[in-house]
């Protein structure tokens, strides 16, 4: 069923000496640069900065645009624009587009879009700031990257947490570029882009994952708790990554584009031990569906337990081959198999009803001897994933003992036996 707690261990070590930035604990990142302006379609805009990265917002009910960029006199190819996963009613974001020190950009918006606008971020040539003196120095950590160690400017924070039972995981991609040499400056850019252009007060999730498999803290839950929950751990906080689905619903995003290029393994295998650790603490069944109620609006929806934002909302997100492995993923959170209870056997003359139950969805099978006799015989699987079991062992001897077992595999495969016991036809 879910794994043990605890695994988030293998996520991250030997963080400090593989991030991009590796920045003195003494001192700040560099202070992030930005620069907003109105977009009119074709015409070329000249940066205040080297362009690290480049985003596209607008409202109205239509999607995507382009983008191209100038280097050294030179302009590029247009890419396609996607969206960044975390969609606002009437208002399009693109995901965040990596300009490499672009000095120039020319964007293209589709008709019907309005009020766009532009926002280019640096978040590498900026002064040195200095260290949060409520942070001071950063405490050590080996699972997940904190927001004072990937370097979060909370003076760009407006928002206050607040925390409600888990109820669902939800794996989105951050649409921008993939393979970035300097992760921790890709998840300040998307701070800053959500908490102040995006306007919801700080990052949209509760947690990123580079393409090494490092896990990021994301919005902010209070100095004095676990990342992502309030000071007990048994509530997450409200974070902004499925509109309207928010409250209980954790938001874990894989930094990167995953419309048609596959992530990481090492992303993968990360997304799986956080999510082990998660299901494990709330008590989620990687494999169950069930109706997700808001807390504060009473909207509800039908939705897998882990889950991609496209089973929330019309999205790309989490980008089609990272949804394609989310069976996988479910399978790999899912290491431990069902517990058997309940078995009862009611015998007629020559055949006998044996009903149990799991405490997860499971198959159905029994296999039963002639007390005495070595071999085994079986029913036919049934392959119907329930928790209530019935199975019909017929063709059986009248007057006879037979000794029997159930038998139920929970939807990674994970076999449950129970005990042998008998029953004895009329």
């Amino acid at each position: 069923m879910r794994a043990v707690a605890g695994l988030l261990l293998m996520i991250a070590t030997a963080w400090p000496s593989t991030l991009g930035e590796a920045r003195d604990r003494a001192t700040g990142p560099p202070e992030t640069l930005a620069s907003e302006r109105a977009v009119t379609s074709n015409v070329p805009v000249e940066s205040e900065f080297p362009i690290d990265f480049l985003g596209v917002l607008y409202e109205g009910d239509v999607e995507g645009g382009q983008l191209r960029f100038r280097h050294d006199g030179r302009w590029g190819s247009w890419v396609e624009l996607h969206d960044d996963g975390a969609e606002v009613a009437d208002h399009w974001a693109s995901g965040l587009v990596s300009g490499s020190d672009a000095e120039a950009y020319q964007v293209r918006v589709p008709p019907g879009a309005r009020a766009a606008r532009a926002v280019v971020i640096n978040t590498t040539d900026g002064q040195p700031q200095a260290a949060s003196a409520a942070a001071g120095v950063c405490p050590d950590t080996t699972a997940v990257v904190t927001r004072c160690e990937w370097g979060a400017d909370e003076s760009l924070m407006t928002w206050t947490p607040e925390f409600r039972p888990a109820q669902k995981l939800t794996v989105h991609h951050t649409a921008t570029t993939n393979g970035s040499a300097d992760p921790a400056a890709t998840v300040r850019a998307i701070y800053r882009y959500q908490a102040v252009d995006r306007g919801f007060g700080d990052i949209g999730y509760q947690y990123l994952i580079d393409g090494s498999g490092r896990v990021y803290e994301g919005r902010y839950s209070g100095t004095d708790s676990r990342p992502g929950h309030d000071a007990g751990g048994g509530k997450v906080v409200t974070a902004a990554h499925v509109g309207g689905f928010n409250a209980g619903n954790t938001g874990i995003a894989l930094l990167g584009n995953f419309t048609s290029v596959e992530s990481t393994t090492a992303a993968r295998g990360a997304l799986t031990g956080l999510l082990s650790e998660l299901t494990t603490r709330h008590g989620i069944d990687p494999h169950g569906t069930s109706e997700y109620v808001n807390p504060d609006s009473g909207a509800t929806k039908m939705v897998a337990n882990i889950s991609g934002h496209r089973d929330w909302a019309p999205t790309e997100c989490p980008g089609g081959t990272l949804y394609a492995r989310l069976p996988t993923i479910r399978d790999g959170v899912d290491t431990v198999a069902p517990t058997i209870s309940e078995v009862t056997a009611a015998p007629r003359r020559w055949a006998a009803t044996v009903t149990w139950a799991t405490d997860e969805p499971a198959t159905s099978r029994v296999r039963y001897r002639p007390r005495g006799v070595s071999e085994w015989r079986s029913t036919s699987r049934d392959a119907t994933l329930v928790t209530s079991h019935t199975a019909e062992v017929t063709a059986l001897a009248r007057h006879t003992t037979y000794q029997y077992q159930v038998i139920s595999a929970d939807a990674a495969g994970h076999p449950a036996i129970s005990a042998i016991a008998s029953f004895t036809t009329r």
